[in-house]
């Protein structure tokens, strides 16, 4: 699954569903954003896709009760991981975070951040994260990856 928010005066085709907020903010487009970036998010999204998600196969994937200090969390890491560039100021300073590139390793940290967070939301243990690896190459999921997210998850449970 990969999901990203963007930019205005983008046009779209029927090969990308998107989702539009009637209610909600730019923090509740960054959770959602967030969530649907997750390791956890995509593994569900493998059990029915096989190479592109429609309109229907998004209304079917189920997101996770976040607790209040989860949705922040991972709202802010979404949108600092999402405001690149110039084009998402407007969306930065709505969310209150920087706009630009980042260096690597604060990148997966956020990404950890995230992925352990929605894994817990989901009541996951740690046995079904380490299972969930299995749908993932090395390549798609770093051996270093998986070493941060087990051990950050593991703090949060």
């Amino acid at each position: 699954m990969i999901a990203c928010l963007v930019p205005p005066g983008v046009f779209l085709t029927n090969k990308a569903p998107y989702l539009t907020f009637v209610n909600g903010d730019e923090t509740t487009q960054a959770a959602c954003l967030g969530i649907m970036n997750s390791l956890p998010f995509d593994w569900q999204a493998r059990r029915f896709v096989e190479i592109n998600v429609n309109f229907f196969i998004l209304e079917g994937l189920v997101f996770p009760q976040l607790s209040d200090e989860d949705f922040h969390i991972v709202a802010r890491n979404a949108a600092r991981l999402s405001a690149v560039d110039d084009r998402f100021a407007d969306f930065a300073g709505a969310t209150g975070v920087e706009v630009g590139p980042l260096e690597d390793a604060e990148r997966q940290r956020l990404l950890v951040e995230i992925d352990a967070r929605v894994a817990r939301s989901w009541s996951l243990t740690p046995a079904e994260l380490a299972f969930i690896f299995d749908d993932f190459t090395t390549d798609a999921v770093s051996e270093h990856y998986r070493a941060d997210l087990l051990a950050r998850f593991g703090e949060l449970i």
